[in-house]
């Protein structure tokens, strides 16, 4: 029995054995057609963000308060090359140097920077990050987010002086309010500005003098106030439903049937909590103008509160014009939009919300170590739609 057996296998090890010695198996690269064939995914690149989380066990090195520019790292984020060129140059004559300037095209290669100097470089020294607004991948806005959201976290061991770099702004800014900075400087940067946010760092690291940043506000989707505004019914409930599938409360959701119930809410709405955010559902870009017209000039009185976050929901592409929708809305959602749209704009306004600050900014009273807690209700939005930059 156990030779009839091996009888029967010898055909399948002959089999075997051609198959190995076969012109196809041997070649060095995937047939076409085979699975294999498919390329290999290449190795991921490892996250800045996890390879700083991964340096959070070190003890945080001890401070030393003897700052001069040449001791200081800095981490320079801009993608434009002149203005980079030129800001090197400022920063060198100021008395940097050239080794301890890392330079980066985009946010992402400033958080890869920021992760290697948690344990190389100038450990008892202050790290200087300077970051442009915008910048394609991640914008300065986004990383600065990043960074502040780690530094709530303590996973940094050597936490950095965030310095926003504007082409708006026409002075060196402290109060600035719009975002995760320490400092705003005007572009291109000289280097008087450079002295001046040098300055205040010295400050910042000696005496822990500061603003408090947007980041620490917190973000959670069942504390939104939403508003859907439409005299449409049908598309007003669509909208509002859509949104509490996602996780907004219905409790917190209110509609308004006309332009003048909507500003009636908007008025409402400023005395209402400023720590949530505030989302509006328009579909047509009439009110949509009503409504921004309402914010600037709210905005001039230095009366707003509450900015809300727009986003369109038209369903209806006639309902729509475009030739100004680009400054009404934040969002816009497909014209048959699903839940992973909805998702998708409700983590845009999770950026914006933890990007921006519009309450008023009112100065340290004398003798007080620390600025206040939101900052000016200055923006910098319109560094979106400069083409300075």
């Amino acid at each position: 029995a156990n030779r009839s057996a091996v009888r029967r296998a010898r055909p399948c090890l002959r089999l075997a054995g051609r198959r190995r010695s076969s012109p196809i198996a041997m070649a060095d690269g995937p047939h076409a057609g085979a699975r294999s064939d498919v390329p290999r995914p290449r190795p991921r690149t490892p996250s800045p963000v996890r390879a700083v989380a991964e340096c959070k066990k070190t003890p945080a090195p001890p401070r030393d308060f003897d700052l001069t520019p040449d001791t200081i790292d800095v981490i320079y984020a801009e993608d434009e090359e002149v203005f980079r060129e030129t800001a090197v140059r400022e920063l060198l004559k100021v008395g940097f140097l050239r080794q301890n300037i890392r330079e980066a095209n985009n946010g992402l290669e400033a958080l890869e920077h920021l992760a290697k100097i948690q344990t190389e470089g100038n450990l008892t020294k202050p790290v200087m990050v300077l970051l442009d607004v915008r910048m394609p991948g991640m914008d300065g806005r986004e990383c600065a987010l990043k960074i502040q959201e780690m530094v709530k976290q303590k996973q940094l061991r050597r936490e950095p002086y965030v310095i926003c770099i504007s082409s708006i702004a026409r002075q060196v800014e402290v109060d600035e309010g719009g975002g995760n900075f320490q400092i705003v400087l005007p572009k291109p940067i000289n280097v008087q500005y450079i002295e001046d946010a040098f300055d205040h760092l010295r400050k910042w690291w000696t005496l822990g003098l500061c603003r408090q940043l947007p980041a620490w506000k917190t973000f959670d989707i069942d504390k939104i106030d939403l508003l859907a505004a439409d005299d449409e019914p049908l598309c007003r409930m669509s909208a509002q439903m859509a949104f509490n599938q996602a996780g907004v409360l219905t409790d917190s959701t209110s509609d308004a049937e006309s332009k003048e119930e909507m500003l009636e809410q908007l008025v409402e709405g400023q005395v209402g909590d400023a720590s949530r955010p505030w989302v509006l559902l328009l579909s047509s870009e009439e009110w949509a103008r009503i409504v921004y017209d309402w914010v600037e000039e709210q905005r001039q009185m230095q009366s707003l509160r509450r900015a809300p976050f727009v986003i369109c929901t038209s369903v209806d592409s006639e309902r729509m014009c475009s030739s100004a929708s680009n400054e009404l809305f934040h969002v816009f959602l497909p014209r048959n939009f699903g839940q992973e749209d909805v998702k998708w704009s409700l983590d845009y306004c999770r950026l914006w919300w933890l990007t921006r600050s519009v309450e008023a900014y009112s100065k340290p009273s004398e003798g007080q170590d620390a600025f206040s807690d939101a900052g000016s209700d200055q923006e910098l939005s319109d560094e979106e739609q400069s083409d300075g930059d």
